[in-house]
Formats: structure tokens, sequence, C-alpha cells
């Protein structure tokens, strides 16, 4: 089963090699100016300028035509010459991970856009789904997560700075009643496929849409508990499903293994005509379960597209695992090399349906999670491209 939701389009990499991974939370300074691929200088201090006559509104929640998923609408106006783009933070997050200081995360934010164009050799505005210059217009963002909300617009110049013209606007999205569509997924299921299985444990972080999954890489099937970690899943109300996407985690200093400061991530493998190849691109649907009855259902391998030289081709996702991206050597660490080949066979164990749906307590965050948290923009139709592979030996 092949789901799609907004990804901008993304070039074809030859999967050949081994692809150098910039880790996620950790981005390098800019380089010198050279048009459109450099700049963002950080020594100068961002004033800020919040422009009365600039709006960023909310509008509502809809449902977009062409897949039925919900989608959230924004409308903005601006009377500029440059470029604005359009970042989301909760207030709490803002006041942990930023000191509330709307010039430092307006910084990183260019930061890491420029260090995407750099990595993609574009130009920062050439990503008509994240850089703006329209006077007046509509902006359909993928859902967002129950909570109040702090949307800013803010202007980048020709060099991708900040020019701290910015708006701003606060809104509130309630939690919703769980559908029993959602609820059917609750509880406590063992995942097999006759060799390698978990038990895993399956409540809400944000109903009728984010679910939390623990129990993954934990039993006598795996060397090393990852009893400490969970996943996020996400619930598709269009065929009432639920995907495990590629994800990031966080950011620590290593000591079991040790190789210093890592990043962690939940990722997927594909296996073809050389072996297992590790996908690195985060946001991919690794994973989808999909249900058969009250007690039964199905984690198989979500389809991808897989762009080289000589074509593209579709296959589906092998296993997914947790990794380590370490900063020092630049390299790929699992924890366990010894994981669930898809697709496993669901069964729930007895006693548990329709759990508690009072929502998880989330991760802390961080400003990795953040920015990468950032939702979407909606434009029907999901493509599920692989962009970064490395070799698995």
């Amino acid at each position: 089963m092949f789901r799609t939701i907004a990804l901008a389009a993304i070039a074809s990499l030859a999967l050949t090699g081994c692809i150098k991974h910039e880790p996620y939370g950790h981005h390098t300074e800019p380089g010198p100016d050279n048009g459109g691929h450099h700049g963002g200088n950080t020594e100068e201090k961002v004033v800020l300028n919040e422009r009365s006559d600039w709006s960023i509104r909310y509008v509502n929640r809809t449902v977009w035509e062409e897949d039925g998923a919900d989608v959230e609408h924004f409308k903005t106006s601006y009377k500029g010459n440059n470029y604005y783009i359009i970042r989301m933070v909760r207030p709490d997050d803002f006041k942990d991970a930023y000191k509330s200081d709307a010039a430092a995360f307006f910084t990183y934010e260019a930061k890491c856009l420029l260090e995407k164009a750099q990595n993609e050799n574009k130009n920062f505005w050439d990503y008509p789904t994240d850089v703006y210059t329209q006077l007046i217009t509509d902006i359909y963002l993928n859902r967002l997560r129950s909570g109040t909300w702090i949307a800013f617009m803010f202007e980048l110049d020709s060099k991708c700075n900040v020019t701290g013209n910015y708006a701003e606007t606060t809104f509130t999205l309630q939690e919703q009643e769980a559908t029993g569509s959602f609820s059917k997924w609750l509880g406590d299921w063992r995942v097999s496929n006759g060799l390698v299985g978990y038990d895993i444990k399956i409540s809400s972080i944000d109903n009728n849409f984010i679910y939390k999954i623990e129990g993954w890489e934990c039993g006598p099937a795996v060397s090393f508990q990852m009893n400490m970690e969970y996943l996020e899943g996400e619930f598709w109300a269009p065929n009432g499903n639920l995907y495990i996407s590629s994800q990031y985690l966080g950011t620590y200093d290593d000591e079991d293994f040790g190789h210093g400061t890592v990043d962690e991530l939940f990722m997927g493998n594909i296996f073809d005509s050389q072996g297992l190849t590790l996908l690195t691109d985060e946001g991919l649907d690794v994973a989808v379960m999909v249900y058969q009855d009250d007690d039964h259902a199905e984690l198989q391998g979500a389809e991808v597209k897989i762009n080289t030289d000589s074509g593209e081709y579709i296959t589906k996702f092998h296993s997914m695992q947790y990794y380590m991206w370490a900063h020092n050597d630049s390299k790929w660490y699992p924890y366990n090399s010894n994981v669930a080949a898809l697709p496993l066979a669901m069964t729930r164990l007895a006693g548990t349906r329709a759990a508690d749906v009072t929502p998880s307590k989330e991760r802390t965050a961080t400003k990795a999670s953040i920015h990468h948290g950032q939702p979407k923009v909606a434009q029907g139709g999901r493509n599920n491209v692989a962009k970064k592979a490395v070799r698995m030996k």
C-alpha cells in the first residue's frame, strides 16, 4: 500500500557508495557570500521589527480534497520585496529551546534552510513550497498537533540573512475526543515474523493523530534493549491505518558504545542487489499497520521510490531499526543487528483492547526537534522518495 502526502520534489540520486549524512541537530556555519548558496551572516545582531502592516492568520482546519487528509489553513499578507518563510513553535518549546528569543529562532531556521540548499546545490529560494514572495497568499500545512502554537512569518534577504522584519500570531488547536477508528490500535500487541518479534504498547500522544509506540527492539530477540526509547506513529483517517516514519529522536553523548556525540534516529532499510541499504531520509513512511479485525493486524513495509542514474523503481522497506549517527567519524551504527524483517503479524495481547486514551507525554523539545518537526506544505499526493542511502556492510 502506497500512501501519499506533501513532500517537496527531490532530485534523483544514484544509490552507490556512502552518502555523507548531515546530522540532525548539528549544523555547520555557512560559508562566504556567493549569491543564494551562501551568506547567512551570524556575526551581526538581528534587530527585530514586528511589522504592523504584515500579518499571518490561522483560518481553520479543513480537508484536503485530493486525499481527504486534515490540513491547517493560513493566510498571509506581506508588504516587502524580499523572501519570507513560515515557522511554527509551541510557547513552552520556544521558551525552553530558544529562551523565547525570536531572533535566535529565525537565525537557526535560516541557517537550516541555507544548509539544505547548499547540500542540494540550490539557491535557498528554489523551494516554492517553503519560501514565499506573494503579497497575499493562502497556505495549507499538514495537520498540527493539539495545543497552543506561535506562527511566525519572517523575512530573508537575497543572501538568506534574517532582516528582522516579521509578523506573528498565536492560536490554539483543541484536543479531540478519540474516535473508534483511532482507538482500535490502542493496547498491547505482539509483532512477529516467526523468527524475531517484540511486544509493543500503543498509546495516544494526540487523539486521532499521533501514537506512542513502546517496545520496539526490546525482549529476548535483541542484545541491546531499547526500552528507554519510543517511536511515534501517525493515524491516517482516510484509510484508518497507522504509519511509522523515519524519525529523529535526539542528540546525546553515547556512553554505551563509546561513539561520542551521536544523533539517535529510527530509520528504514531496503534490500537490493547489493545487500542491505539504509535510507537516511527523515520523514519517509517506513511501515504501515493494516487492521484485520479486533485482535489481528499486519505491519507491512511501506513502498518507497528509489531514483538512480539508470532509472527509478519502487520497492518496499525490508526492516526498520534504531540507529546512531556519530558526529566524530560520520558513520552510522545500529544498536542491534538482529532485527525483525517485515512484514510482521500483529496479535493483540489478551485484555488490552481500547486502552486508556489519555495523551502521553512527549519528548523534551530541542532546537533540532523543533526544526525537524516543522509541518510540510500540503500538496496532495505523497511521494515517498528516497534521497540518501548508505550501504550496510
